[in-house]
């Protein structure tokens, strides 16, 4: 292989890497900041609520390839008007089931992270909603 073929193959491989690194790492990390420092007011009509939890899988060893599983309670919120939501934050095994009844269908204001909202449709793709940092019966 010539030199400037190879020289282009180790270009394509280190933006490759790149963007890679971007979108997974460096992509939730900066989305994360932006919606903590824009939160977003939204009043949403709720239809259903589900005590859940996500499994998250998590290297034992860095010579092994065995993997370990923990779950993390979450609360999954339906709205019809903005979409899928969730509740991480505070929510244990404990009170997973608890606050999963209180939010009753109807009217609430929730605060969600402006970023993370307002790419829910590509975020859906990848299975990941828009986080509620606080919530409140609409008046």
């Amino acid at each position: 292989m010539s030199k400037r073929k190879s020289a282009t193959v180790t270009l394509v491989w280190l933006l490759s890497v790149a963007v890679i690194l971007s979108v997974f790492v460096f992509g939730p990390l900066a989305l994360g900041a932006f919606d903590l420092s824009h939160p977003k007011r939204l009043t949403c009509e709720v239809s259903s609520v589900e005590a859940t939890s996500v499994s998250v899988s998590v290297s034992v060893s860095v010579s092994s390839t065995n993997l370990s599983s923990t779950t993390t309670p979450q609360v999954d919120v339906t709205t019809k008007n903005c979409g899928a939501l969730t509740i991480q934050h505070g929510i244990t095994d404990e009170n997973c089931d608890r606050v999963a009844a209180s939010l009753k269908p109807g009217d609430w204001e929730f605060v969600v992270g402006a970023g993370s909202f307002d790419l829910r449709e590509m975020l859906g793709v990848l299975r990941v909603r828009p986080e509620i940092m606080s919530y409140r019966k609409a008046a």
